[in-house]
């Protein structure tokens, strides 16, 4: 595999393709190494994008660091090989990328990779994309911990958070038993004033002990309402949950979101 064909696989719009393929001639890879490297350990991915982002130079709408991070994914890819994983988990972990590119399209108007911050996840493949969910595997606080994330195209109706257990058991059986977590603003305890009991959300939701709430935190305006700058007077009301949302925060309310665990079935 190349650039060119993982580009292909992502299924990049044509033009920002190009762009990524023209970098690709430029970029010094031989020396970046040390800084690339950096990026397959949790230890010190955030210093590598930090050097990586000053290394480039300017880079206003991600070409340089994505394609710095695309030509580490062939080491990844082989990676998968070398474990057993299929293409097929490898092609949909790495869909986060032309996903996000067209979120920022949808809301700036023009392509972009701006979350240089989250991609050291799937470079040290310590995150995977397994049926409608994103699992990150963690050692944390002497413990072996799975956090859920849900990409933006879930299907929250068909998913099974459960899924994970069978990969993690073929693939990385230390994390076999682990339990697994959430922080979203799916699990806000607001959400349950706001939709009914039926909702896909709520469902969602009622499979996750809540261990910590964070009403403040503002991450729901940008999955919610798409931006975190409009003043509630400007908010959307194009869905039902965006209607109600935004007569909730207009009479007072908080959303924010919260940290849960999964409740197994078992």
């Amino acid at each position: 595999m190349n650039i060119t064909t993982l580009c292909a696989m992502l299924k990049l719009e044509q033009y920002f393709a190009e762009e990524i393929l023209t970098y690709d001639k430029l970029a010094d890879y031989e020396k970046a190494a040390g800084m690339l490297d950096l990026l397959y350990s949790r230890a010190t991915w955030k210093n590598a994008v930090t050097e990586l982002q000053e290394w480039v130079g300017e880079d206003e709408r991600g070409i340089k660091i994505l394609t710095l991070y695309l030509h580490c994914l062939l080491k990844t890819h082989e990676m998968y090989l070398e474990k057993g994983i299929s293409d097929a988990i490898f092609r949909d972990t790495m869909g986060f990328i032309p996903r996000f590119v067209k979120s920022h399209r949808e809301t700036h108007g023009y392509d972009a990779f701006v979350w240089p911050h989250w991609f050291p996840r799937q470079i040290a493949m310590c995150e995977f994309r397994v049926g409608e969910y994103e699992y990150e595997f963690l050692a944390q606080d002497d413990e072996k911990k799975i956090y859920l994330h849900i990409p933006s195209d879930a299907d929250l109706k068909s998913g099974d958070i459960e899924e994970i257990y069978p990969f993690a058991e073929k693939y990385f059986p230390e994390y076999a038993d682990a339990k697994i977590y959430c922080n979203s603003w799916l699990l806000a305890p607001a959400l349950t004033k706001l939709l009914p009991e039926d909702s896909n959300i709520i469902r969602f939701q009622s499979q996750f002990s809540i261990l910590e709430a964070e009403p403040d935190n503002p991450s729901f305006m940008s999955w919610i309402f798409g931006s975190k700058e409009l003043a509630c007077e400007q908010l959307p009301e194009r869905t039902l949950l965006q209607r109600h949302a935004k007569q909730y925060l207009l009479s007072g309310g908080k959303i924010g979101r919260a940290h849960g665990r999964y409740i197994p079935r078992k």
